[in-house]
């Protein structure tokens, strides 16, 4: 979990519709981004440890869906918008200062 706001990506590193993991040590966060808009959660699903960012981006709900078992998340708030994931994943807010993305823990 991410305790500071971290760079994540440079502004242009996503193209809209486009979402990728980032490792930070030992911590994986799905960074997406959705318009000129950027999203980041905990990179696993919290029912199957799949990575989410090899999952599907559902840019009409704004949500990514998990790979293995189609558990889905919502991208502003962490919370679980479909079974059979029950548990919601970390969500971080985001930022961007000059042309870094930085995420971190929510106010």
């Amino acid at each position: 979990m991410l305790t500071e706001f971290t760079k994540l990506a440079e502004v242009g590193d996503l193209a809209p519709g486009q979402m990728r993991t980032i490792r930070l040590g030992s911590e994986y966060v799905l960074l997406a981004r959705l318009g000129d808009e950027y999203f980041a959660l905990d990179g696993f699903c919290s029912h199957a440890d799949g990575f989410l960012a090899d999952g599907y981006l559902h840019e009409d709900y704004c949500e990514v869906e998990c790979p293995i078992h189609e558990g889905a998340f919502d991208l502003r708030t962490g919370a679980v918008t479909n079974p059979p994931a029950e548990v919601p994943v970390v969500a971080y807010d985001v930022r961007i200062e000059g042309g870094d993305i930085l995420a971190g823990p929510r106010a």
